[in-house]
């Protein structure tokens, strides 16, 4: 053992606490913890977790997060994928295998030539009588309606899906502005690339870009964070305290944020004509 879970557990004796009072303080389960304290990392979710439990864990321990880190990366294990496929060698095939295929394939190719120019081949003159195609009907004439006054008190219902301000928004990409205004940890990945890990304090702003998708793998106090996407504000991820994992902000989520905005300044475009 590299030594870093004797830190860890001393550290939480040190101050007196059990595991549950380290979870209500780190909001990390139980579970976690303890095998960080062990080092059986195994059953923890991979190696972004690890790294960021791990950190944040010492942080509450007042230990230095670096030094337990490089701990962990000396004894880090390798964890081989699950039902990986190993590539068997390719059988050693004998010389002459291939010039006997390239003959085989010729001779094929010989003698499908000769079928079809047999079958292509004219058995005689087939007299063709003369058509003339009969004339096609006049289209329908439409039935005229008479013109009748609109009624001024039937409420217009026709709106379009997609606001030409939702439609421009959702052409530039994806910009997400996170504003933390409690002590939150989260990891988030931009279109598939880890983008931003970490703990931040009340008052810390941080800025996204992405062309497809932000996901959130992990927020640890969600109720601690506001979110606005392309200068419209995203609804609570969660209360505070609370820990949420994958959550996806798309251009579906702009287009739906922007509908739910566009319902809620014109109420009467969703009411039905009584």
């Amino acid at each position: 053992m590299a030594g870093e879970g004797q830190l860890l557990q001393a550290a939480r004796e040190n101050k007196r606490w059990s595991l549950i009072e380290a979870e209500e303080a780190t909001k990390i389960r139980v579970r976690y913890l303890e095998a960080m304290e062990k080092e059986n990392y195994e059953i923890l979710p991979g190696t972004t977790y690890i790294k960021g439990f791990l950190r944040t864990y010492s942080k509450y321990l007042d230990l230095n997060s670096e030094d337990i880190l490089e701990l962990y990366k000396e004894s880090e294990p390798v964890i081989q994928p699950k039902n990986e496929f190993v590539p068997q060698a390719a059988q050693q095939r004998p010389m002459w295998f291939r010039p006997m295929v390239a003959v085989v394939v010729g001779l094929l190719a010989v003698g499908t030539v000769a079928v079809i120019a047999s079958m292509s081949k004219p058995q005689g003159t087939v007299p063709t009588a003369e058509y003339t195609p009969a004339p096609l009907p006049s289209a329908p004439q439409p039935e005229q309606k008479p013109v009748t006054e609109a009624n001024p008190a039937q409420p217009q219902t026709n709106t379009p899906q997609n606001p030409p301000s939702v439609t421009a928004a959702t052409t530039d990409g994806l910009k997400a502005k996170l504003v933390f205004t409690e002590l939150c940890w989260l990891v988030v990945n931009v279109d598939g690339q880890h983008a931003l890990e970490g703990t931040f304090s009340p008052g810390t702003t941080k800025e996204l870009t992405a062309t497809e998708n932000i996901e959130f793998v992990t927020v640890g106090n969600a109720g601690g964070i506001t979110i606005t996407l392309n200068g419209k504000n995203v609804p609570a991820l969660g209360t505070s305290g609370q820990v949420v994992n994958n959550v996806v902000l798309n251009k579906a989520t702009l287009v739906q944020i922007s509908a739910q905005a566009q319902t809620v300044q014109n109420p009467q475009t969703s009411a039905q004509p009584q």
